[in-house]
């Protein structure tokens, strides 16, 4: 049966369980992270990457708490939206089973949903035994299975159970690795970014190759010793010129007399000679 007071004095307690919880994995993490450099730095790298998922599980597993401690806190901030149904549920037995307010069924559902998986905190498995009293049996049925899409979907990725990205894993033994003043940097990060820095060109072409593996062939091309020329390569030579040949042709004189120009207006010309004057003229010839 639903108890209002019971369900209050667990929330508080489920609050509590989580900080203390939260503060014990906190502890124990920064001993495993003082054994993961020592590892690291005695070159034990593949122990030292089966060592820190469990630090990533644990650390994912402390942020759901976090939200979790969260929503134990609004719940009892907004407590009287659940009373509130309570109290009409001895006027009609249709209230009893309706759906809890919008403010906070995501806290609701979240809780319900979280509960099985968080086995240390056991205050919360009350919570949900008042919770499935007060809703009804169908409404813990359907947070447990998320029908509604109502749960918190960080919560959903932080309580998951699965195996750490690889990438993910590196990054926490680099970051370890410095924390602890330790000289050693991940072989797969490395190469990765030397990968995303060198092999590609973002200025390329898509029809051309990468700007590393072309550079390196056209270098490799600069260093091979010259090959025989083709004809064909022969025609795209630049042919040698001859120089012109040069002629010894005379020079044109400058001082030849200019000839005066006839005018042939006709106020200059001289009077035409006479018929009889030629005639004299032809016989004096005629006589030498």
């Amino acid at each position: 049966m639903f108890a209002p007071t019971r369900l209050k004095v667990q929330l508080k307690l489920a609050i509590n369980r989580l900080k203390m919880l939260q503060a014990k994995k906190n502890s124990l993490n920064q001993h495993q992270r003082r054994e993961i450099a020592t590892l690291l730095e005695k070159g034990k790298v593949e122990s030292a990457r089966i060592r820190v998922e469990h630090i990533i599980r644990e650390d994912l597993l402390m942020e759901a708490m976090e939200i979790l401690e969260l929503y134990c806190d609004l719940l009892l901030a907004r407590f009287g939206l659940i009373e509130q149904y309570r109290q009409a549920s001895f006027h009609s037995l249709l209230c009893y089973t309706m759906v809890c307010d919008p403010g906070i069924s995501e806290a609701v559902h979240t809780i319900i949903w979280a509960t099985p998986r968080a086995d240390e905190v056991k205050e919360l498995g009350v919570v949900r035994d008042q919770l499935a009293f007060r809703f009804g049996k169908e409404f813990v049925l359907s947070a447990l299975d998320n029908t509604e899409n109502q749960v918190n979907p960080r919560v959903i990725s932080k309580m998951q159970v699965n195996a750490p990205d690889a990438f993910l894993v590196e990054r926490y033994l680099e970051e370890i690795a410095k924390s602890y003043d330790v000289g050693w940097v991940s072989d797969v990060l490395a190469r990765e970014q030397t990968y995303n820095d060198g092999d590609f060109d973002d200025n390329d072409d898509d029809d051309t190759p990468s700007g590393g593996i072309a550079e390196k062939v056209h270098q490799e091309a600069e260093r091979e010793p010259p090959v025989l020329a083709t004809p064909r390569t022969q025609t795209q030579l630049p042919i040698a010129r001859s120089p012109s040949p040069t002629f010894d042709l005379p020079e044109i004189p400058t001082n030849l007399p200019l000839k005066k120009p006839i005018n042939t207006s006709p106020a200059s010309k001289p009077a035409a000679d006479s018929f009889d004057d030629l005639a004299k003229r032809l016989e004096a010839l005629k006589k030498r």
